[in-house]
C-alpha cells in the first residue's frame, strides 16, 4: 500500500477488522456452482421492447445454443441467495476528476444487493491494485472509503484488478451471488494479466461483471454492451483470440459482455446514481440458467439464450471455456 492510503486506512481499522470470508456454515457446504464440462451456469436478462426489465418468465419459455446446438436448460434459484460483492474502484489515469461522481454510492449499496450481503470488498487501483478493504454491508467504513480515494497515477490495470476479485470470489466457499462492480474508464492501460488468461479464467468461473463506466482516452460510445456472437470464428483459438482483442480494447464492456452483466456509461454524479439504480434493476431481474453441456470441444464456447416471444429480447453470459481433458 503506498503512503496516501496509510492515513485512510488506520482511521478506520477497527472499523474493518472483520474476516474475509463470512464464518457462516460455509466450510462443510461445496460452491453452488463449478463451470466445467458437467454443467454451465448462464445469467440472462430478459427485456421488453420498450428496454424494461421482465421478471417473472417461465422457465420454458428460455432456449439455449451452445456453438449453435439446442441445449436442455435447467433453471437455477438464486434470487434468495446471499451476495458477496465486490467493488473495483480506479483512481489511476481519467478517474480523479469522477471521484467526486461517488458521493452517493454507499448510500445507493443497498438497493444494489439487498439486504442478501455477507460481505463487501473495496479494491481501489490504478496500475496496480493500491488498497484492499474487507467491511460487512452495514459497517461505517464502507461509507468512509468510497467516498476518501485520492487520484493515483496514469494507470488503469482494469484487468488485473478484475482478475484478483475473480480469484477472491471464487475462493469463498458456500453459496453465493458472486459480482463485481467495476467503476472504470473503458480501456485497460498497464495491466500484467492478459486478456486470454482473463477470458479463460472468466469462462470457468461463476462471478458476473457489471461495469459503471466513465470516459476516458479509448471510449467507444457506440459499443453495445453483449454483442451477437453467432457468425464469429468457428475454431476454438480464432474465438480466443477474438475476445482477447476485444478485452483489450473495450475491456469493461466486454468483461460484462463475457459474464453475463451489464455495462452503462456515466459522467457526472447524477447520471453515475442513475446508472447504479440500472444496475441494481438489472441485477434483481437476471434469471440464472443452467445446463450440461452435450459439445465435448475443448476451448472457448458461444452461447446464445431467446425466450419463446418475438416481443422479448435477451441479454446473456457470452461464452464458456472447456479446458482440455485430462
Amino acid at each position: 500500500m503506498n503512503q496516501r492510503g496509510v492515513a485512510a486506512l488506520s482511521a478506520v481499522l477497527l472499523l474493518l477488522c472483520v474476516p474475509a470470508i463470512a464464518q457462516t456454515d460455509q466450510h462443510s457446504t461445496p460452491p453452488l456452482f463449478k463451470i466445467g464440462a458437467s454443467f454451465v451456469w448462464v445469467p440472462a436478462l430478459v427485456r421488453t421492447e420498450s428496454g424494461a426489465t421482465l421478471p417473472d418468465v417461465r422457465a420454458d419459455q428460455f432456449r439455449l445454443w451452445d456453438d449453435g446446438v439446442p441445449q436442455r436448460v435447467v433453471p437455477v434459484d438464486t434470487r434468495d441467495l446471499p451476495v458477496s460483492l465486490v467493488i473495483l474502484m480506479q483512481t489511476g489515469g481519467s478517474a480523479g476528476r469522477y471521484l467526486s461522481s461517488y458521493a452517493s454510492l454507499a448510500s445507493m449499496l443497498r438497493p444494489l444487493v439487498g439486504d442478501s450481503a455477507e460481505e463487501i470488498t473495496f479494491v481501489a487501483f490504478d496500475s496496480h491494485i493500491d488498497q484492499i478493504w474487507h467491511f460487512p454491508l452495514r459497517s461505517d467504513g464502507v461509507k468512509y472509503a468510497l467516498t476518501h480515494q485520492q487520484a493515483g497515477d496514469q494507470g488503469a490495470a482494469i484487468r488485473d484488478a478484475v482478475d484478483f476479485a475473480v480469484r477472491q470470489l471464487q475462493a469463498e466457499p458456500g453459496r453465493f451471488r458472486r459480482i463485481v462492480l467495476l467503476l472504470s474508464e473503458g480501456t485497460d492501460s498497464g495491466s500484467v494479466t492478459s486478456s486470454r488468461a482473463l477470458v479463460q479464467r472468466l469462462g470457468m468461473a461463476s462471478t458476473v461483471v457489471y461495469s459503471i463506466v466513465f470516459p476516458g482516452p479509448k471510449m467507444n460510445p457506440r459499443r453495445r454492451v453483449n454483442r451477437e456472437r453467432t457468425n464469429e470464428p468457428d475454431n476454438p483459438s480464432g474465438r480466443l483470440e477474438k475476445a482477447s482483442r476485444a478485452l483489450d480494447t473495450e475491456s469493461a464492456a466486454e468483461l460484462a459482455s463475457l459474464t453475463g452483466g451489464s455495462s452503462v456509461q456515466f459522467d457526472d454524479q447524477r447520471s453515475f446514481n442513475s446508472a447504479l439504480l440500472q444496475i441494481s434493476d438489472h441485477i434483481r431481474a437476471t434469471y440464472t440458467l443452467g445446463f450440461q453441456p452435450t459439445m465435448e470441444v475443448p476451448g472457448l464456447h458461444y452461447l446464445r439464450v431467446g425466450v419463446a416471444s418475438p416481443n422479448l429480447s435477451v441479454t446473456a453470459r457470452g461464452v464458456y471455456w472447456r479446458p482440455p481433458a485430462e
